[in-house]
């Protein structure tokens, strides 16, 4: 079925309302899509049309999904439930060409591997520490972006590192830059929630700020398990958010999401406390983006830095200084 853009939004947004019991009515749908920031479309038609399709039912006091359109709800809303999955269709190209963007990763990360995580060069090096790779061990980069951090990791390590990613556009950039190095650098557009990859097949697994898109992590950490050596590894970079209703103690090391879904799986771990340089992170950052603004809007580019001040200053630096935000690297031993 031919969908506008509007429409998949549409679709998304109200699948996402249903699932928590939030409000269906139009108006407080038309707030929840703000979260597509500057990304979302024009929604004036995108109701009534859905109805026309017997996608929707309902009026603007509370709409439903129909048994047709809720597997497109259900489709879109895993694919693009916010702004992120529009943003990175643009980010990777334009980031890989932005000269205001290496500039930024210098100065916020430590050096430019065309980075947009929250992991900078010394959190890298704790990770690479204690997962101690050797030349010729395989390393699954789980949600690997345009694949900078994957190539440097390989290079310093002589690893072989296999990096997926959903977005088409970010596994495009980074085969296209690291064609001279596919003997030990494969790329991969792949979903997390579903690894098509052998058994055994790694030594090792990173997963740095990717594990928040999947639907269930304890899942997604099983099927990591699968395609793990016995004796590997596993090392994750996660945040903890202290939302609405959540009791305290989840901002503790062993009781965030991450820690939940290892101890499901009865899998040793140890825990690190990243929590005060997140917050030296983020005012990095906003610093830089700030900075940097004018260069990033003179190439075209300035939804990057607006992006960046965006977060700091709505999202993470308010819920660091409220003390509702902890981040912690975990390191699995299988």
């Amino acid at each position: 079925m031919n969908l506008s853009e509007a429409e998949r939004q549409v679709l998304a947004t109200l699948q996402g309302a249903e699932l928590e019991a939030q409000p269906t009515d139009q108006a407080s749908l038309e707030k929840r899509g703000e979260r597509y920031w500057i990304f979302l479309e024009d929604w004036s038609d995108a109701f009534s049309s859905l109805i026309s399709k017997e996608l929707i039912a309902g009026d603007e006091g509370g709409y439903r999904l129909t048994d047709a359109g809720r597997p497109l709800g259900d489709a879109y809303h895993r694919e693009r439930p916010d702004m992120y999955w529009y943003y990175y269709q643009r980010f990777y190209p334009a980031a890989h060409a932005s000269a205001a963007h290496s500039r930024f990763c210098e100065r916020v990360y430590g050096e430019d591997l065309c980075q947009e995580g929250q992991t900078d060069m010394a959190a890298l090096g704790d990770l690479l520490a204690h997962l101690d790779l050797k030349p010729g061990d395989h390393l699954l980069d789980l949600g690997c972006g345009a694949g900078g951090l994957s190539e440097y990791v390989s290079d310093r390590t002589g690893a072989m590192v296999t990096g997926i990613d959903y977005s088409a556009s970010a596994i495009t950039t980074a085969n296209a830059r690291t064609e001279h190095k596919r003997s030990r650098l494969t790329f991969l557009q792949a979903d997390m929630n579903a690894l098509d990859l052998p058994a055994h097949s790694f030594e090792a697994a990173i997963s740095l700020d990717t594990l928040y898109w999947v639907a269930d992590i304890a899942d997604t950490l099983s099927q990591v398990m699968r395609t793990t050596k016995p004796g590997g590894q596993i090392g994750i970079f996660m945040l903890q958010a202290l939302e609405e209703g959540d009791p305290p103690e989840i901002l503790e090391a062993d009781k965030t999401a991450p820690a939940r879904a290892l101890s499901k799986l009865n899998l040793r771990y140890q825990a690190y406390d990243y929590t005060t340089r997140n917050a030296d992170f983020w005012l990095r950052a906003k610093e830089a983006a700030t900075a940097l603004r004018d260069d990033f809007e003179a190439e075209g580019n300035g939804f990057i830095s607006d992006n960046w001040i965006r977060e700091a200053n709505d999202e993470f630096l308010p819920a660091i200084e409220a003390g509702t935000l902890t981040r912690y690297l975990y390191h699995v031993r299988l």
